[in-house]
């Protein structure tokens, strides 16, 4: 202490430790009170607010007047495709004479049709563009999971796999076509038509059009192991594989499941040149439609693919159960680099294409490249347009 009186800082030193023991008891009150407060709108207030959420959409759904002549569209994503976009699309062709509202989640990427309105998935707009919709679309159970109410006459349409549900009030309406929407694209681009996907997709991903092959690369979404879905990929021997069994140059389109370009980047940092980010390309379909093979661990889109009867190929090192959708197919699962290259260089493309065809006999019938042009009707019929 006699230091500090010498040194002419006692008195400072004194009046700083009052105010340090201050600044700790103010600190351990706010971290308190903060922990606190983080604890009830977790656990009460967060609770409480969806119910009266719930009772609010109810409010909203009694009150808003129903437009005759309006549309809301809406995909599980969240974005502007599934088959959602391809009824959407069919609507345009049509000129149909709709107000069509899309509601988008919050980094949507388009690009989207100027002809329609856009919300906000989950805002107060969306809730009322929702209600005072004729008919409603969608292809998940966003509506359901979100506790969406009905509004009086209103016509909910599910177009997400195998059937297309009326949950109005008309009994009238008949079925729509079993099968998926989404899925016209790749039963009817004829060649005529796939060299102006091919550039789309391109220009998009910019990558410049030298007439190679690609390889569609897309794995299904697992938040707990991500970098190693990669990383441990041989794509070099797989692409000289590729050539070796089919001929050409061939580069690899790999779309993961980041939710942004960094993470993207990331995750595919240090693979080859011929592998390309096309993460954030919004139609997954039109990468099915220039893509000359197909690979994934266990996605469904797989299975949408057959439909293209091009080489498909599974690979999972981590010998995961398969969805029943993709176990339904006749793809054996790889479970190494050297099996997968094997099963390349080792393709029997008659026995493929008999493989193919008897399991598109049992799964792909309802696939008539049509299948929009159908729940449109159904959409016109309900809107009262014969």
């Amino acid at each position: 202490m006699i230091d500090k009186l010498i040194e002419g800082r006692l008195l400072t030193l004194l009046v700083g430790s009052v105010f340090r023991l201050v600044e700790i008891v103010v600190r351990a009150i706010h971290l308190g009170v903060r922990g606190v407060r983080i604890f009830v709108q977790e656990n009460l207030t967060a609770r409480a607010d969806a119910r009266l959420s719930v009772v609010g959409k109810r409010l909203v759904a009694r009150r808003t007047r129903r437009d005759p002549a309006s549309i809301v569209l809406l995909s599980r994503d969240g974005e502007y495709g599934g088959d959602v976009k391809y009824i959407a699309e069919e609507l345009l062709r049509r000129r149909s004479p709709y107000r069509i509202t899309w509601a988008l989640r919050e980094r949507s990427v388009g690009p989207f049709p100027r002809a329609f309105s856009f919300v906000r998935l989950g805002t107060a707009a969306s809730v009322r563009a929702i209600a005072s919709a004729n008919v409603v679309v969608q292809d998940g159970d966003w509506l359901q999971r979100h506790h969406i109410a009905r509004s009086d006459g209103q016509h909910w349409l599910t177009a997400d796999g195998e059937r297309v549900e009326h949950a109005g009030t008309s009994d009238s309406v008949p079925p729509a076509a079993r099968g998926h929407a989404r899925n016209d694209v790749l039963v009817s681009t004829t060649p005529q038509d796939a060299p102006a996907v091919r550039k789309k997709v391109t220009d998009r991903l910019g990558i410049a059009d030298a007439e190679q092959r690609f390889l569609l690369f897309a794995p299904s979404s697992d938040r707990g192991l991500r970098e190693a879905q990669f990383s441990g990929i041989d794509f070099a021997s797989i692409r000289a594989a590729l050539a070796r069994t089919f001929g050409g140059e061939w580069e690899i389109l790999i779309r993961t499941d980041a939710v942004d370009k960094a993470h993207a980047d990331l995750l595919l940092a240090g693979l080859p040149s011929f592998c390309h980010d096309a993460t954030f390309h919004p139609d997954l379909q039109e990468l099915l439609v220039v893509s000359d093979a197909g690979m994934t661990d266990r996605a469904e889109w797989i299975a949408d693919y057959l439909l293209t009867r091009r080489p498909a190929f599974l690979f999972d090192p981590r010998q995961r159960e398969l969805p029943a959708a993709v176990a339904a197919t006749p793809l054996a699962v790889s479970t190494s680099n050297r099996e997968l290259v094997d099963r390349i260089e080792q393709f029997d493309a008659p026995a493929y294409d008999r493989a193919i065809a008897a399991y598109l006999r049992a799964y792909g019938e309802p696939e008539d490249g049509a299948v929009a042009a159908h729940i449109v009707d159904r959409i016109d019929a309900l809107m009262g347009v014969r």
